[in-house]
Order: structure tokens, then C-alpha cells, then sequence
């Protein structure tokens, strides 16, 4: 029996991508809506998603929470909030199972231990409308209540993956996540 295209079962399959049967149809909708992608989503091949009919679209998601799903293979239920292969892309569910280590808001500590905050924890916007990883943290110097905290995120306003200062770009108010 001939391979059926998941989304088509009337339809013979074309191709597999991410492990998914699809149609001619789709394999053409899911280029052209790749094609669409914005510049600075990473990865772009998978940040498409499914319409209905024959109509597939760029992602009207978070570019952010899609590469730290990506990083962090933070997969979820498919068809709900993921992209074609699998991953997360809202802020709230990639960080909703995590525990919260500390919380800054300009330039005060407002809950938990910031000295906790180490390398390969989250980080997010108090709105949660963007998240990142913690790549280095430095102690602080003597006198400073916060140490230096580099945070790795794909930034829409700077056009792909960027490695920012906690205190300079993100202004220093945020939370921390584990």
C-alpha cells in the first residue's frame, strides 16, 4: 500500500520532512511559506505551519522561544503550538516547567537568589514576550548586587542569534529559570 500524506489521506505522499508523509501540495505550500520566514528565525526550515486546506504559513510565533526549544530539544504536542518539527515556539509554554530562581526588575533583586543563576538556566522578559539562555555569569564586583550575566537569545530587533548583557539590553529586569 502506498504512503498516504498525513494531512491528505486522499492523496499519495510526495516526501517525508521531519519524519511526516505529505503530499505534493504540501511539500509546495510548506516551501513557499518557508520562503516567507522572517531573516532572523533560527533555525527557518521547520518555523511554517499547516492552515488547513492547502494552505501552509511562516510561524506567527516567537522566534526566540523557537531556538531555545531548539537548543534545549523542548518538543510539545504536534499541531499545538509547535513548529514542523515538533518544537515549541511561545515563550509561556517553553518556560512553564521550569521553577523560577531569581527575579530583577530595574536593577533590584524583587524575588529568589541571583547568586544561584548559573550557565544553561532561562532567562525571560517579566511579560514573558522573550526568552534566552544564560551563557556566562561573572560575580559581582565588589559593591554591585548583581553579577554580569550574558544571555544568548534570537533577537528579532537585531536579526538573528545575539549575545546580549543582562544589565545593558535587557536593562536589567527579567527572571531567572531552572
Amino acid at each position: 500500500m502506498a504512503a498516504k500524506c498525513e494531512l491528505h489521506p486522499g492523496r499519495a505522499s510526495a516526501g517525508k520532512m521531519f519524519g511526516v508523509a505529505y503530499c505534493q501540495q504540501c511539500l509546495d505550500g510548506i516551501e513557499a511559506a518557508r520562503k516567507k520566514v522572517d531573516k532572523h528565525i533560527d533555525p527557518k526550515d521547520c518555523f511554517v505551519v499547516y492552515e488547513g486546506k492547502d494552505t501552509w504559513k511562516p510561524i506567527d510565533g516567537t522566534g526566540c522561544a523557537h531556538w531555545v526549544s531548539h537548543q534545549e530539544s523542548l518538543k510539545g504536542t504536534p499541531g499545538k503550538g509547535c513548529c514542523l518539527a515538533g518544537f515549541m515556539y511561545r515563550v509561556g509554554p517553553v518556560i512553564g516547567k521550569y521553577h523560577e530562581i531569581a527575579s530583577v526588575k530595574d536593577g533590584k533583586v524583587v524575588s529568589g537568589d541571583i547568586s544561584k543563576v548559573k550557565s544553561g538556566n532561562f532567562y525571560a522578559k517579566l511579560d514573558e514576550s522573550h526568552v534566552g539562555m544564560v551563557i556566562k555569569v561573572t560575580p559581582p564586583k565588589k559593591g554591585d548586587v548583581l553579577p554580569t550575566i550574558t544571555i544568548r537569545n534570537d533577537s528579532s530587533a537585531q536579526g538573528g542569534v545575539k549575545d546580549n548583557d543582562f544589565a545593558g539590553y535587557f536593562n536589567s529586569s527579567g527572571k531567572f529559570l531552572a
